[in-house]
């Protein structure tokens, strides 16, 4: 039997007001939206368009060079808005080059300011550094990739440093190789442990020697050994786990030399 022009025509009709009633659209292959969305999180740290809002910590990447073999550069943002950096050249027995400065948020961009001049433009998304102006010279975003910097756990962050300073302890030094450590109470005492000692060394806290780059705790223990910690500027790390640190702590104990690492609490 053959269906009437007039129902033919009110079938087509309907089903087009459906449509635009309801928005119907073709269907997207699933495995479309899948590749499109694995673009764009493999690309996400050139071009996310969420960026964060403040600096905090410490921050490090590896730098290309055309004279060595890489250079770390270290970046401590404090909340104060001034930054200490280090650039360390690798494969070159030289000391890190250090400076410190000014940084500021400007249309979502964050500039560091030396001698009151910008000298390096960033991106923060997430937990990641993107160096996209160094000197006045633009980076473009195909190189961009090799001038990053990842977030990296701040010492006086660590829940059990905090612990510390609830105890009244003021610094905190670390170390390995073989492991020790040191607690500093400026009121009371000086504790120094180490792990192949039965028990740990605890000596009355003596005024220190203050000068322009470091601090000096000479103390002559019970048995009459000398106990020299010296706490001076340098960006570390103490070897055991993922935390930097702002300063470097070296012990001079009974003609043994121990170098790790401090935090001042």
């Amino acid at each position: 039997m053959k269906t009437p022009p007039f129902l033919l025509l009110a079938l087509f009709f309907f089903g087009f007001a459906s449509c635009d009633q309801f928005g119907d659209k073709p269907a997207v292959p699933e495995s479309k939206v899948v590749t499109d969305t694995m673009v764009i999180v493999k690309d996400s740290i050139i071009n996310a368009g969420h960026y964060d809002t403040t600096l905090s910590g410490f921050y490090q990447g590896m730098l290309p060079c055309k004279n060595c073999e890489g250079v770390q550069r270290t970046i401590l943002f404090a909340n104060d808005e001034h930054f200490k950096m280090e650039e360390l050249e690798l494969g070159k027995n030289v000391p890190a080059k250090r400076i410190e400065g000014t940084w500021a948020k400007e249309n979502g961009r964050f500039l560091l300011y030396l001698n009151d001049k910008v000298f390096a433009q960033y991106r923060l998304t997430k937990d990641t550094l993107i160096n996209f102006e160094n000197n006045g010279t633009r980076i473009s975003d195909s190189l961009s990739r090799q001038y990053v910097l990842f977030k990296k756990n701040t010492a006086p962050d660590n829940p059990a440093w905090k612990q510390k300073k609830t105890q009244g302890v003021d610094i905190v030094g670390i170390g390995s190789d073989p492991f020790w450590s040191v607690e500093i109470d400026n009121e009371k005492f000086i504790l120094f442990k180490l792990a192949a000692a039965a028990k740990p060394l605890i000596v009355p806290i003596e005024k220190p020697s203050v000068t322009k780059d470091s601090i000096v705790y000479s103390i002559t223990t019970e048995g009459g050994n000398p106990l020299k910690i010296s706490i001076a500027p340098g960006f570390c790390n103490d070897g055991i786990g993922d935390h930097l640190y702002e300063y470097r702590m070296n012990i001079w104990y009974k003609n043994q030399y121990y170098k790790g690492c401090a935090v001042k609490l």
